[in-house]
């Protein structure tokens, strides 16, 4: 670089990196839960025709069976909450090693429960991990590179952050000195 143009350094307020795999993880958490969501609704639906198929035609234990049926219910409803507030919201704030140990206690609970959610959810966690590996890499900078600072294209002249891309996105030049 010249000393008519040089690569612009701007530091920046020490905010957190959102990391690729962050992005990826929360897709698949999102699915997840949506496939989470779609059970429960049929969970419930069934529930509701047994409700009303144990009122029309009364057997002697009908208490046990409304009681066990309200408690499945109950279930389905906490464990969407846990699952939408520990990992989810988590991964949405870039909370990502906070949404780790949520995540794969959610997702082998859901093996259980519902094959393919499960299996979402821990690919979810996979991604999880090479969220923290980016973001901790990220936040540290590349070659003792202050954090938060900014680097522009020489081709292109957009900026981006230190660390996450060695050549510009957008044209393909290298970036920094």
């Amino acid at each position: 670089m010249s000393a008519a143009n040089p690569t612009p350094s701007v530091p920046v307020p020490a905010t957190r990196v959102h990391a690729p795999s962050g992005a990826t993880a929360e897709t698949l958490v999102l699915i997840a839960l949506i496939l989470q969501v779609v059970g429960g609704v049929i969970v419930l639906g069934g529930l509701a025709w047994f409700f009303g198929f144990s009122a029309r035609h009364p057997f002697p234990y009908v208490w046990a069976a409304v009681l066990g049926a309200t408690l499945v219910a109950g279930l389905v409803v906490v464990f969407l909450y846990f699952a939408y507030t520990l990992s989810y919201r988590r991964i949405q704030r870039e909370e990502y090693q906070a949404a780790q140990a949520p995540t794969l206690v959610i997702g082998i609970f859901s093996l259980f429960l519902g094959l393919i959610p499960g299996i979402f959810y821990l690919i979810g966690y996979s991604k999880l991990s090479d969220a923290v590996r980016e973001q901790q890499g990220w936040l540290t900078g590349p070659g003792g590179i202050a954090p938060g600072t900014l680097v522009a294209c020489r081709g292109c002249g957009k900026v981006y952050p230190v660390g996450p891309f060695a050549f510009c996105p957008a044209c393909g030049q290298k970036l920094g000195a």
